[in-house]
């Protein structure tokens, strides 16, 4: 006779189901948090809007913190893992090239529904630790791993080398957070999406003319 089945092990969600749950719970906290705050919202709340217990929750996120964590890796500053780029790959592109595809796909990112939904409520935050000031911590976590990437150039010659690595990424994705919540908010209409997406194009070919070497003209 065939021995039983082992049991699944506590706690581990089943395959495509589990996926499914975790997406479920991340919308549900979102539409919460952006309604009543995070401080305002419980786990057990957050179990409820999807229809489970609130133990369950513990499978897929051991806090309501973590869940907060999981959204901003979505909706913050991206990684390069995020933006489906090998560094190694296009650090030996030029800037002129690479810093458009780089902003191209933070945007798309950022405006995703459930991405503009957290937007709104980082804004709605404000300044404390999970608002505005994740933000900041975000930002500074992208400076250092993509600043990297601006020194080889200045290595190479093809980005201006009197200001830092650091600097540089600064201003490149500094600036982008106006447009970024300016207009890719929860209610997005097509027209506040083209409209960042053109503030987006003239920023980064004002970046690429006061940051890179003039071509000699021919």
């Amino acid at each position: 006779m065939a021995s039983p089945s082992a049991p699944r092990r506590r706690g581990r969600p089943p395959g495509s189901e589990g996926r499914d749950t975790r997406e479920a719970l991340l919308n549900a906290a979102l539409a919460l948090f952006a309604r009543q705050g995070f401080a305002a919202t419980t786990v057990r709340q957050i179990a409820a809007e999807v229809g489970v217990r609130d133990t369950a929750i513990y499978a897929h996120f051991p806090s309501k913190q973590a869940i907060y964590d999981a959204l901003f890796a979505e909706g913050g500053p991206p990684s390069w893992q995020q933006l489906g780029l090998d560094p190694r790959e296009v650090a030996e592109r030029s800037p002129a090239e690479v810093v458009p595809e780089l902003v191209h796909r933070a945007l798309q990112q950022w405006s995703t529904p459930r991405a503009r939904l957290f937007g709104s409520f980082l804004l709605r935050e404000g300044a404390g630790p999970n608002g505005m000031g994740r933000v900041y911590d975000g930002i500074e976590a992208t400076l250092g791993h993509v600043a990297g990437l601006f020194a080889h150039w200045q290595e190479r010659g093809l980005i201006r080398t009197d200001v830092t690595p650091r600097q540089l990424v600064w201003e490149l994705f500094g600036p982008l957070q106006v447009p970024r919540f300016l207009f890719l908010h929860a209610d997005a209409t097509d027209a506040e999406l083209a409209t960042c997406r053109r503030w987006a194009d003239d920023h980064v070919a004002f970046y690429l003319t006061c940051t890179t070497p003039e071509r000699p003209r021919t």
